[in-house]
């Protein structure tokens, strides 16, 4: 079985500041995934500055296989002294995280990450390690499916505070919210946004400090392939068939002619679900052991148009249309393989379609650049 690490981060600017004051870098492996969380002291651009250098530092020397030691080593030797305050400052929260789910947490001065699963928040046990004059809390421990965590700059803790709460947001709240937003099953950029939603909101729209969300969720890797017109040569049929029925995942055709086409290779009768019929979009189909039958050129058209605008998972999930179900597939997939057969697409008989979109194959091209965009692994096959 393949696990996923689903990684996502909101943050916002301090109240009146360009930048923000904390930074994130992920780096990523054959082997392991290093994120990093920095806090640069004070805000705006000194501390971007700080917080950066910090978190492309440490990421970048922990890829490599350097220990916490030296990076804090490195860190506190590169780090330019704020000419105020005399200091070069930082702190930071690391997680590592290799292919068996093996997970290591390092937290510098950073508010104590928050480790759940499904539901539940767990306790973390952290060992504290003095590394010269400054003191680092360590944890190991072993990742299993559907355990989150959530690492945060201080900027959530503090939120409300002096307005809505005298004492800000504070940590068994932030725990408890993080907690009911795993309850429901977001994705980690989505609980994320809504950890720092929240902080908005508890600042009444002016944060009186930077705030920085990352979530991240150990969870089976989601794959779709999708079947894209019908290949350039009949005599393929039935192996660009094949090479669909045969994927693990999730399984997607696009178009009326390919429909049939799976129809006949797999004694399958296709159906119509006139439900799903709108203005712009044909009506989706099914087929058995299909999740998705579709039409071609005018659903991926605009699909395409829906992931350029970002529309988000909760935006597309309960809409019933063809377009809306397809960038759904997308964005739950981590991983999406396109079979792109070649054969003419007869709209372009018609007047006035989208030339981008009677061209399927450069659709698919553009639908896969957009997915890139998002972080997905996107590959494409032709026939």
């Amino acid at each position: 079985m393949s696990f996923y690490l689903d990684i996502g981060y909101s943050q916002l600017n301090k109240k009146g500041e360009e930048l923000c004051g904390d930074s994130v870098e992920t780096l990523h492996s054959d082997d392991v995934t290093v994120i990093v969380l920095a806090d640069g002291l004070g805000s705006g651009v000194k501390a971007n500055i700080l917080s950066s250098i910090t978190a492309k530092t440490a990421a970048t020397m922990l890829k490599m296989g350097c220990s916490v030691d030296e990076v804090l080593e490195t860190i506190a030797e590169t780090l330019p002294i704020c000419s105020v305050r005399k200091l070069a400052y930082s702190t930071f929260s690391i997680l590592q995280v290799d292919n068996n789910g093996q997970a290591y947490l390092a937290e510098f001065d950073n508010p104590r990450a928050y480790l759940g699963r499904k539901a539940s928040l767990n306790y973390l046990k952290r060992e504290l390690r003095r590394i010269g004059d400054k003191e680092i809390a360590e944890a190991r421990f072993n990742l299993q499916e559907d355990n989150w965590l959530v690492l945060i700059s201080d900027g959530v803790l503090h939120a409300g505070l002096g307005e809505v709460l005298n004492l800000g947001w504070g940590e068994m709240e932030v725990g408890q919210y993080i907690k009911e937003l795993a309850a429901r099953g977001y994705d980690a950029s989505d609980l994320a946004l809504e950890v720092t939603k929240k902080c908005n909101e508890l600042y009444g729209g002016k944060p009186g400090d930077d705030v920085s969300v990352v979530a991240v969720k150990y969870r089976q890797l989601r794959t779709v392939t999708v079947l894209v017109g019908p290949p350039r040569n009949p005599s393929d049929d039935h192996k660009a068939i094949q090479k669909l029925l045969s994927s693990g995942g999730r399984k997607v055709v696009c178009g009326g002619t390919t429909s049939n086409i799976v129809s006949r290779i797999t004694g399958k009768k296709v159906g119509v679900n006139i439900d799903s019929n709108t203005e712009d979009v044909p009506p989706t189909g099914f087929i058995e052991g299909i999740d998705l039958v579709a039409e071609g050129a005018i659903t991926l058209y605009y699909a395409l148009q829906f992931l350029k605008k970002g529309v988000k998972l909760r935006d597309v999930n309960q809409a019933p249309d063809g377009a809306s179900r397809l960038v759904s597939e997308f964005l739950q997939a981590d991983e999406v393989h396109f079979i792109v057969g070649l054969a003419v697409n007869q709209a372009i008989r018609y007047p006035g379609f989208p030339l981008s979109c009677v061209m399927k194959n450069q659709t698919v091209r553009d639908v896969a650049e957009t997915l890139l965009g998002l972080g997905k692994k996107v590959t494409i096959e032709y026939f």
